[in-house]
């Protein structure tokens, strides 16, 4: 009796100092024990981390401790250590044993849920799904390698209404809904707008347009290079110099499309030719003379969009091989960073034009020899590049 009384007094005075000490020293502890019982010192370090905690009836021996300002919660994960435990939580419990116990304990815990599984009544319940593709959900949940079902458990798609039926018991539905939940979520969208002009070489700048190198990725003969600029009066600057004859605008298409999902535009033409087949018999068959502007975006973190860019023109040039077209092709894929609102232009894709011009006197230009001193010829030769506006938004 007199033991216990001993131990009582003893557990309250360190207590005491060690809960005094912690406040003064914001969170460390200072403590210093010699060759008091394993249980008692748990105890008192599991009061001061505010822990509720049983510890194993077989856990016996003394410990001695001398710990000097460290924070509780690793004086106590010391303890566990030095002693050769270990500690599982239980709801709000921590369970403090030998490793052979919680073996045990996870052993039966393991066949209680294998009963569980086996012994329960199974659930259906029906899920409704609004923005994602049932089928797509299904498979995440279950495929043929893994799954998220009991072993009991079932799970069908109703393709007409986008509809789970899943059969299974109460706690692993519970779990499936939660997941259902994260993943049927709407998939933000992104609206691109274009614009497809064809501009004068030396009038580019007129546009406030000022190309300068950097990483891009692309197949065309002359590298299309990637700036950032002001789209705010670029319609207004556009139809400018389209009515000086200066620029051409040839599209200007919308897409709307989903996050991480391509979008893409195409005009131009198909050439018909003929082609013969192994049998012998011929048919007519066509080949795409296109400009093409594909984009996927990605919607990134600060209101910024990755945006992967792919134009194509292909043009016709009028050499044909066995009968086939030839199609003369330039291309430029690219990606780049840029922020919802702001536009990105792309160039690279040059076209040269000659033009010649002919004034002639009447009869005296027809003179042999001396005719052409009465006369003028012009030859013109413009270069024009092929511009690409692009603003992605996140709507």
């Amino acid at each position: 009796m007199l033991n216990h009384l001993k131990y009582i007094i003893f557990f309250l005075t360190v207590s005491f100092f060690v809960l005094a000490r912690a406040a003064i020293n914001d969170q460390l502890i200072s403590l210093d024990l010699q060759n008091v019982p394993i249980q008692d010192a748990l105890h008192i370090l599991a009061r001061f981390n505010h822990m509720n905690i049983v510890i194993s009836p077989a856990i016996q021996g003394t410990t001695s401790v001398h710990l000097h300002k460290i924070p509780a919660k690793e004086a106590f994960n010391s303890l566990i250590i030095s002693e050769h435990l270990t500690q599982w939580q239980i709801n709000h419990v921590w369970f403090v044993g030998s490793w052979d116990e919680r073996m045990q304990y996870q052993s039966q815990q393991a066949k209680m849920d294998d009963l569980t599984q086996t012994t329960s009544p199974l659930i259906t319940r029906i899920f409704k799904i609004h923005y994602a593709k049932a089928k797509d959900i299904a498979s995440l949940i279950k495929d043929h390698t893994n799954s998220l079902l009991s072993s009991r458990g079932r799970i069908r798609v109703d393709l007409r209404t986008n509809t789970l039926c899943i059969r299974d018991i109460k706690d692993r539905l519970q779990e499936l809904a939660w997941l259902i939940q994260q993943l049927d979520v709407p998939v933000p969208q992104v609206l691109i707008e274009a614009h497809l002009a064809s501009v004068d070489y030396n009038y580019e700048k007129n546009l406030g347009i000022a190309f300068s190198s950097g990483t891009h990725e692309t197949t065309a003969t002359n590298n299309g290079v990637i700036t950032l600029i002001n789209g705010v009066r670029l319609n207004v600057q556009l139809s400018a110099l389209e009515s000086e004859g200066h620029a051409e605008l040839i599209s200007s298409p919308s897409l709307l499309t989903a996050n991480q999902q391509t979008a893409s535009i195409e005009s131009g033409e198909e050439i018909p030719y003929q082609e013969i087949s192994k049998s012998g018999a011929t048919g007519v068959s066509f080949k795409k003379a296109v400009l093409s502007l594909k984009a996927t975006p990605e919607i990134m973190p600060n209101h910024q969009i990755l945006l992967e860019l792919q134009v194509n023109q292909d043009k016709p040039n009028g050499h044909m091989v066995l009968g086939v077209p030839s199609i003369s092709t330039q291309q430029i894929i690219t990606q780049i960073l840029v922020k919802s609102g702001q536009t990105i232009v792309l160039g690279g894709i040059y076209e040269t034009n000659k033009a010649q011009d002919s004034q002639n006197i009447p009869l005296l230009s027809k003179i042999p020899l001396v005719g052409w001193l009465f006369g003028q010829h012009n030859v013109t030769k413009g270069k024009r590049e092929l511009l690409i506006f692009v603003t992605p938004k996140v709507i």
